[in-house]
């Protein structure tokens, strides 16, 4: 993946979206979109295998959160709380 960046606005985005998505796809380039005055960055066009590895990462520590989170209960540190009291608390 390319170490720089390219910014552009919503416009310049949309109106070069197929060159930034093979930019993305073939060349492994980040293409910020920017809007408003400050140019700050609202989305990003990146390659799909950047999000693949961002989303298996995510998927392994919510199986580790989990994992904890049972071996607490298991070991008597904490104690369940069934799904119908949190949402009551939520509806409050």
């Amino acid at each position: 993946m390319s170490s720089d960046a390219l910014e552009l606005s919503v416009t310049e985005a949309r109106n070069g979206f197929s060159d930034a998505v093979n930019r993305a796809a073939f060349g492994g380039e980040v293409t910020f979109v920017t809007r408003g005055r400050g140019h700050q960055r609202a989305a990003a066009i990146v390659p799909a295998a950047l999000v693949e590895r961002y989303e298996a990462m995510l998927d392994a520590e919510d199986g580790r959160v989990a994992l904890a989170r049972l071996n607490d209960l298991e070991a008597g540190r904490s104690t369940a709380v069934p799904a119908a009291d949190v949402l009551r608390d939520l509806e409050g």
